[in-house]
């Protein structure tokens, strides 16, 4: 009698991606958390050079806010040019901070409680907008038209904690709609109708 051979699959163990392609995915999630941050910090480096000076930016500013209000600023044009400055400053780092927030508040997303992934967001948030401003007017105190000066920081971080704080409570209530909604939500949910359980008759004897 013939034996008939029979093939037998064999199954190879798939081998789990080592190297750079188990990294290439967290590399890419990596990116995309703190690029935001590194091009906003570029643009920081690159305002804070000799081209960007108030020697440089009074022309140009003027002329655009005299075709908007009219040539009656030209008198007091200092002071509005130093508070054009000035509020770059202070909006600039403010929504540098938040940036930074988004960063922090992706890399946090494992903490134990909402609440503390928010604080820990926001301390470093503007931890990060404190140091970079500190770098930005340190670098400009090397520039001849420029000047470095530590209430320019205070300015940029105070921008980043009224910013990080309008966002605070603005999350905060955000937190509060959604429970309050959801809590209507389930008031409103209609209780199940059990049907009652029909004993057996039980025929009394006389």
């Amino acid at each position: 009698m013939a034996s008939s051979s029979m093939a037998l699959p064999v199954y190879a163990p798939q081998a789990s991606p080592v190297g750079p392609a188990r990294l290439q995915p967290r590399l890419q999630a990596q990116l995309r958390t703190w690029l935001p941050v590194l091009l906003s910090a570029s643009l920081f480096a690159v305002e804070s050079t000799a081209y960007f000076g108030a020697d440089r930016t009074s022309a140009p500013l003027q002329r655009l806010t005299e075709d908007i209000f009219g040539y009656d600023v030209c008198v007091h044009w200092d002071l509005i040019h130093h508070l054009i400055r000035k509020t770059g400053h202070f909006a600039g780092y403010g929504i540098f901070s938040l940036v930074c927030f988004r960063g922090f508040w992706i890399t946090f997303q494992n903490a134990a409680s909402r609440l503390r992934r928010r604080l820990q967001a926001h301390g470093l948030a503007i931890l990060a907008t404190f140091l970079v401003a500190s770098a930005d007017e340190f670098h400009q105190s090397f520039l001849p038209n420029r000047t470095g000066q530590f209430s320019d920081v205070l300015l940029d971080t105070g921008g980043a904690v009224v910013l990080s704080l309008a966002l605070f409570l603005a999350m905060r209530a955000a937190d509060g709609c959604w429970q309050a909604h959801s809590r209507a939500g389930s008031r409103r949910k209609p209780a199940r109708n059990v049907a009652p359980v029909s004993r057996p008759a039980v025929a009394r004897v006389s």
